[in-house]
């Protein structure tokens, strides 16, 4: 599964050198909209709190951009990833992404944490949450838990039976997708209060 255009965007907020931990880790931190990214794997880092896969990629404009995406920390990649899905240099893969919130709205969600200093990893120009990777092979894997599964969807080019299988084919997924159907983002958004209406009636027992 494949998308017919990617979308670079020039001026998402980056990753926040954030001095409270506990607000690094919330999802809140992350804009509902998703980003979607294709590129080349060239250089993934097994690590904790977050594994990093640096993608580059040609933006709109011409120019060669590189962007790191978050996945899952070391320990839990080892127990949901076999081998063969691991990203590897040289592999063409897609995501779907969610970028940081602007400094001045962490630092009012954050009291007290300091938001002021932004930056992506050395080399990079952004920092994401990679939701659902896609790989190579056109499988996809949930991969980090920041985001929104029904917006991965939603705007998504790709084939709406690529997703229902991938629904009733991965545990997690489907358990995010029930999960997040009951965030207040997701209830509050026409659009995706109907989508999640098409898939409850393509599988009817999808959360029970």
């Amino acid at each position: 599964m494949r998308k017919a255009t990617t979308i670079w965007p020039g001026a998402l907020a980056v990753l926040a050198c954030a001095a409270s931990a506990s607000a690094h880790h919330s999802g809140s931190m992350y804009v509902a909209t998703a980003t979607w990214i294709k590129g080349t794997v060239v250089r993934f880092e097994h690590m904790s709190p977050h594994s990093i896969t640096t993608i580059e990629g040609r933006a709109a404009d011409g120019r060669v951009r590189r962007w790191a995406v978050e996945g899952p920390p070391g320990l839990a990649l080892d127990r949901l990833v076999s081998d063969a899905d691991m990203p590897k240099v040289g592999d063409v893969v897609e995501l779907c992404a969610f970028g940081y919130k602007s400094a001045e709205e962490l630092a009012r969600m954050f009291p007290g944490a300091d938001f002021a200093a932004r930056r992506g990893p050395v080399g990079t120009e952004a920092s994401f949450a990679g939701h659902v990777m896609i790989l190579p092979s056109g499988e996809m894997r949930l991969w980090e838990p920041h985001g929104i599964l029904s917006e991965c969807v939603r705007s998504s080019d790709g084939p709406r039976q690529s997703w229902l299988d991938f629904l009733r084919s991965s545990a997690r997924a489907r358990q995010a997708w029930c999960e997040q159907s009951r965030y207040a983002v997701v209830q509050s958004n026409v659009a995706l209060q109907t989508l999640l209406e098409e898939v409850r009636s393509s599988i009817p027992d999808l959360c029970g």
